[in-house]
């Protein structure tokens, strides 16, 4: 099992404008990414976490986003209920460890994806637990 923790606030992609393109007769238009220095930040601290070699069995990858509490949330508010949303915060993630912890994130079979306030006297940021899933 290989748990480590990213401090920071967590952030989803960015859209840094729309690409158009025409296939077939149709026109199309997709928002182009990039990555964000939070990304960059994730995938650099992931890879000093990385094994020897990337798993070749299937994956449990569970992520924590721990959200900074915005000093006007009252006490009594138990869950970030804004942005970013969590599958944009969860996006990359999967894909920026390709070669990494797994060959392929198509190993990823099983995913546990929070998003939590930060508790008191703890940073903002991403806990993440990858584990290889071994058959008996």
């Amino acid at each position: 099992m290989i748990r480590f923790f990213i401090a920071g606030v967590p952030k989803s992609m960015k859209v840094t404008g729309i690409a158009r393109f025409q296939r077939a007769g149709k026109v199309h238009m997709v928002p182009k990414r990039a990555n964000s220095e939070w990304a960059l930040l994730v995938g650099q601290i992931g890879r000093a976490h990385a094994p020897a070699a990337p798993f070749t069995t299937p994956v449990r990858l569970t992520a924590t986003f721990l959200m900074p509490r915005p000093k006007s949330a009252a006490k009594r508010i138990l869950f970030p209920m804004t942005r970013p949303d969590l599958d944009n915060c969860l996006h990359k993630l999967s894909d920026q460890f390709n070669g990494v912890f797994w060959q392929d994130d198509s190993q990823v079979v099983d995913l546990v994806a929070t998003k939590r306030f930060a508790p008191d006297g703890q940073a903002p940021g991403l806990e993440l637990v990858i584990e290889e899933l071994v058959t008996p």
